[in-house]
C-alpha cells in the first residue's frame, strides 16, 4: 500500500454520501463531471460541504464543460463556496478556468480535468501495445493466411502513454493558469506523466472514453415531445453496450470502460491521489 496516497471520494448527489466510509477517505469530490444540466444547485452543494467539514474532509468541486447557459450556475456555486472555504476547483472547460483567473483569483485552486488532459482513451489500444500470437485467417477461395501482429515502435509506446499536456507550451500555459494538479484516467495500455511538475490524480475504476453534447437519452424524449427539455433520465438508467471483448457503459452523454486501478503499480508514476467513483459518473 502506498501510504502518502491521499483518498477521495465522488458524489454526484447527496443521496450517494451513503458510499462514504470514515477513515477511508480524506476528500469529497461533488458534483457533475460531464453534463451542465446535471450541475448540482447551491443547496445541496452546502449540504454536501456541510457533510465535509463535520468529517474533517478537503473539498472538490467538479465542473463539466458548458455552454452559455450554465455560466451563471458554476458562478453561483463558486461564490458561495468562496465565502464558506478555499476549495479545489475540477476544469472541464478553459471557459471556467479564464473565470477563476479574472473574477476569483486566489478563491479557488484549479486542477485540470480529465476531458482537458485527453489522454488516448481507446480501450482497443491495449491489442496495440502486447504481444499478440499468430492467428489463422482462412480466406473464401479455401486458401490459409497466417497473420503475425508486429510490436508499434518506441515513439507509438511513448504517444499513447502521454498526453499533450507535457508539453512546453501546455505547461507555460497550466502555470498561467496557476493550475497545478492534473486529474488522469487509469488507461487500459498505461501511463507515464513522471515528468509533469503538477500533482496528479488518478480516477478508478471507471475510464470515459467519449462525451458529446448530444445526449442520446436526452433525445428520446425530444422526438416525442418535439421540445429541448432534460428529464435526466441519465440518473435512472444507463446501457450497457457488449463488444465481445470488453463491455461498455453509456450513461447519458459519456461512455466508459471499466478499469480498477493496481495500487501497487504506482510507484514511479507520480500520483499522490485516487478519486474513487462508486457509481459510474454523470
Amino acid at each position: 500500500m502506498l501510504l502518502s496516497m491521499e483518498k477521495a471520494i465522488h458524489i454526484t448527489k447527496t443521496c450517494n454520501l451513503k458510499y462514504f466510509k470514515k477513515g477511508a477517505f480524506r476528500r469529497i469530490y461533488w458534483g457533475a463531471e460531464f453534463c451542465q444540466n446535471l450541475i448540482p444547485g447551491v443547496r445541496d452543494t452546502a449540504e454536501a460541504l456541510d457533510f465535509a467539514k463535520r468529517n474533517n474532509l478537503g473539498f472538490t468541486l467538479m465542473t463539466p464543460f458548458i455552454a452559455e447557459d450554465a455560466i451563471k450556475k458554476i458562478e453561483n456555486l463558486l461564490e458561495f463556496l468562496c465565502k464558506k472555504v478555499k476549495c479545489e476547483v475540477v476544469l472541464n472547460d478553459w471557459g471556467i478556468a479564464e473565470m477563476l483567473r479574472q473574477r476569483f483569483p486566489g478563491g479557488v485552486i484549479p486542477v485540470l480535468g480529465r476531458l482537458l488532459v485527453r489522454q488516448q482513451r481507446d480501450p482497443a489500444i491495449e491489442n496495440a501495445v502486447r504481444k499478440q500470437p499468430p492467428v489463422l485467417n482462412r480466406l473464401k477461395n479455401g486458401k490459409r493466411m497466417i497473420l503475425f501482429h508486429r510490436l508499434p515502435g518506441r515513439e507509438y509506446f511513448d504517444w499513447v502513454r502521454n498526453s499533450y499536456i507535457g508539453s512546453s507550451a501546455m505547461q507555460r500555459i497550466l502555470k498561467d493558469f496557476r493550475i497545478g494538479r492534473i486529474e488522469l484516467n487509469n488507461v487500459a495500455q498505461g501511463f507515464d506523466f513522471s515528468s509533469w511538475e503538477q500533482a496528479k490524480s488518478l480516477y478508478t475504476p471507471w475510464v470515459n472514453i467519449s462525451t458529446t453534447r448530444f445526449c442520446p437519452m436526452e433525445t428520446l424524449r425530444q422526438k416525442i415531445y418535439r421540445i429541448n427539455v432534460c428529464a435526466k433520465e441519465c440518473q435512472r438508467q444507463y446501457d450497457l453496450l457488449d463488444t465481445g471483448k470488453i463491455t461498455l457503459l453509456k450513461r447519458g452523454n459519456t461512455l466508459f470502460y471499466f478499469n480498477p486501478v493496481d495500487q501497487a503499480r504506482l510507484k514511479g508514476k507520480g500520483v499522490d491521489r485516487l478519486v474513487f467513483q462508486p457509481e459510474p459518473p454523470f
